[in-house]
C-alpha cells in the first residue's frame, strides 16, 4: 500500500486454502476479456477507457466495484508512487498496491457519475483523492498518507461518507507518528525539515475523531454493509492507523468479503474467507473503518 511502507507486510497474513474463490475470480475476470494486446503493454488510457467501456452500474458504487472487480488477478506491486525526487501525479493500472487499487477504481468511478468519462478527468479526480487542498501537489507532505486522514479530508470535500459510526463503529483514540518515528524508511530521511512537516500532518490527524467497528463486531452488522463500500482495516501497531484497505463484496452466500490488491498473493483478489473471519484470524488486525461514495 502507498501510505504506508511495506515494512508492516508482513503484519498481514492470510492462510489460502479456499479453492472456490479461485474459481469465482477467474470466472469473473473472464466476464472482462483483454483484448488481444498483453495487458503490461496497454498504456494506462488505453487501459482506463476499455474498463469504463465494459463496466456496468446504476450508481456510483456498482460502477466503481464492477471496474474493480474488473481488476481480479492483475499483478500486485509495491512502492508505485515512488522514484521520483519531485513529487508528481503517478498513474499505473497495470498493477498495483493497496490503496492504489482503491484510489485507481474510485476516480473511473467518479468520472462515471459527472458524466465525464475521460482518461484527463480521471487524472484530476485521482490526484484530488490522493493530495491535500482538492489534489494540489507541493511536494511529498501534500500527499495524503494515512487511510483515517484521507477518509477524514474527502468526507470534508464531499466526495466520501464515514459511515463507521452509524454501522455500530466506537470511538477510536490513538496516536498516530507512524512515519515521523519511522522516517528512516521512506524516500527522504535526511530530509529534517520535510520531516517536521510530516510531524505536523500528525498532529493534525491526531487532533480529529475516529470511530472503528471491533473485528468481533463485524459479523453481527454484516447486513448493514453495501457492495463497494471501502474498507480500511485498523491495526494495533504502534502510531498505524491502518494495516490494509480493500472494497466490501458481498457473494453468492450472502456473506461480505474483502475485494484488493494482496502483497501477500501479489494480485487483485477475493479474500477466501468472509471479512470477519479474514481480520479475526490476524492478532495485529483490530477491526475496520468503513467509507461510503456519495
Amino acid at each position: 500500500m502507498n501510505k504506508i511502507p511495506l515494512i508492516i507486510k508482513n503484519l498481514i497474513t492470510l492462510n489460502f486454502t479456499c479453492k472456490v474463490f479461485c474459481v469465482f475470480s477467474l470466472l469473473l475476470s473472464i466476464n472482462n476479456p483483454l483484448n488481444s494486446r498483453p495487458f503490461q503493454q496497454e498504456t494506462d488510457e488505453e487501459i482506463y477507457n476499455r474498463k469504463v467501456q465494459n463496466a456496468k452500474g446504476v450508481a456510483l458504487d456498482d460502477f466503481t466495484l464492477n471496474i474493480a472487480k474488473s481488476f481480479l488477478n492483475r499483478p500486485y506491486k509495491a512502492h508505485t508512487l515512488e522514484g521520483n525526487q519531485n513529487e508528481k501525479l503517478v498513474t499505473n493500472l497495470r498493477e498495483f498496491d493497496c490503496s492504489t487499487f482503491v484510489e485507481s477504481c474510485i476516480a473511473m468511478g467518479l468520472t462515471y457519475r459527472k458524466d465525464d468519462i475521460s482518461f484527463d478527468k480521471f487524472k484530476k479526480y485521482l490526484q484530488r483523492l490522493r493530495y491535500y487542498k482538492n489534489g494540489k501537489i507541493k511536494g511529498y507532505e501534500s500527499r495524503i498518507n494515512y487511510f483515517s486522514d484521507w477518509l477524514y479530508t474527502h468526507e470534508e470535500d464531499g466526495l466520501l461518507q464515514d459511515v463507521t459510526a452509524s454501522m455500530g463503529g466506537v470511538e477510536w483514540k490513538k496516536d498516530i507518528n507512524f512515519m515521523s518515528t519511522h522516517w528512516n524508511k521512506y524516500p527522504f530521511p535526511k530530509d529534517n525539515e520535510l520531516l517536521e512537516k510530516i510531524k505536523k500532518i500528525e498532529e493534525k490527524v491526531n487532533g480529529q475523531s475516529f470511530t472503528y467497528i471491533p473485528k468481533a463486531n463485524i459479523k453481527s452488522i454484516e447486513n448493514q454493509f453495501l457492495n463497494g463500500d471501502i474498507i480500511g482495516i485498523t491495526t494495533n501497531v504502534d502510531g498505524l492507523d491502518i494495516a490494509h484497505e480493500g472494497f466490501a463484496i458481498r457473494l453468492q452466500d450472502k456473506r461480505v468479503y474483502l475485494l484488493h490488491a494482496s502483497s501477500d498473493f501479489k494480485r487483485v483478489m477475493v479474500s477466501d474467507k468472509p471479512l470477519s473471519d479474514y481480520i479475526a484470524k490476524n492478532k495485529n488486525q483490530t477491526g475496520i473503518m468503513v467509507a461510503r461514495l456519495k
